[in-house]
């Protein structure tokens, strides 16, 4: 049997249209595609399990310089600090939780000495534990008090760096993303009502320290310390609640060079440049046995995660 094609007059053939379509679709493909390519971006957070066990470097220097006047010796105010700093931090999972938007994980940590140093019963292990929570807060920190004006600044800093995956905006970024926020400043200071007003750009994708063969996302953080308490009265409350008072001034500057693995989520190394001042005085609330003091303080810190076994690769 033969078979006739029959058109109404005018119609084209169905090549052109067919063409279209599948041009149309080839286009929905590549933005699905794209979509997908864009969506695959990793999310900079570790994936961390009980029981798991990491090790980090840190070292630096401080120099603080406290100038003192006073009339009377029974008030303890900032301790002159100079010198170079060196310890190791082992790290110990102990719990996570789901939570919103980021896990709450409890973690364990142990204060070594550096890797060039020997322990000694004057320099013994000194462990704290303590709460990362959802939003990149502190929580239930104990036995943080044990710790030397050093041990706390080594503490501190290698904390907030390896904390940071948590702190990021709850999205998939891609460089050349910034955004800015404000953090209180939580040491405890002669002045009250400190903050740091922040700006974190995620500034570039680079090959890792220590994993070379693996792709860093780069991030750098300019901070300002900016004082909202009166120049007049800067009393932080628990002065206040022993009956002194403070008055005086406190700025400062931050910088923090970040490096997050996007393989792990795992901070890899990052480094901190900081200058503060104060010139405060603190006295009696009626006035009376006033101390001044004149602070100025520079620091340079650095935390790398160490492979803890030869040729190693990154957890």
């Amino acid at each position: 049997m033969a078979a006739k094609i029959i058109r109404a007059a005018g119609a084209r053939s169905g090549l052109p249209c067919w063409t279209k379509s599948a041009a149309v679709l080839a286009a929905l493909v590549f933005v699905c595609a794209v979509t997908l390519r864009s969506d695959a971006r990793p999310l900079l957070l570790p994936q961390l399990k009980p029981g798991q066990t990491l090790l980090y470097e840190v070292h630096g220097r401080l120099n603080r310089s406290v100038k003192t006047e006073s009339r009377v010796s029974n008030f303890s105010g900032p301790q002159q600090l100079q010198g170079d700093l060196s310890s190791r931090i082992r790290l110990s999972v102990q719990r996570v939780l789901s939570g919103k938007p980021r896990a709450i994980v409890t973690m364990q940590t142990e204060l070594l000495p550096g890797a060039a140093e020997q322990a000694s019963p004057a320099s013994p292990t000194r462990k704290l534990t303590f709460d990362i929570l959802s939003n990149g807060q502190l929580g239930n920190v104990k036995d943080l008090d044990d710790l030397s004006p050093e041990q706390r600044l080594i503490w501190q800093f290698w904390v907030a760096r390896f904390a940071f995956g948590w702190t990021l905006p709850p999205k998939r970024l891609k460089p050349g993303e910034k955004w800015k926020f404000e953090e209180p400043e939580l040491n405890d200071s002669l002045i009250a009502a400190l903050v740091w007003e922040r700006e974190t750009t995620y500034a570039r994708d680079d090959q890792c320290p220590v994993f070379p063969n693996e792709t860093c996302a780069v991030f750098l953080t300019q901070s300002t310390l900016k004082q909202k308490s009166s120049t007049k009265d800067s009393t932080p409350e628990s002065y206040r609640l022993h009956e002194l008072k403070t008055f005086g001034t406190a700025k400062g500057t931050n910088q923090v060079i970040t490096y997050i693995s996007q393989k792990t989520g795992l901070v890899l190394r990052a480094n901190e440049d900081v200058q503060q001042s104060m010139d405060v005085t603190v006295m009696k609330s009626d006035g009376s046995n006033g101390v001044h003091y004149t602070v100025e303080a520079t620091s340079h810190l650095e935390t790398l995660f160490v492979p803890q076994l030869p040729g190693a690769t990154a957890p």
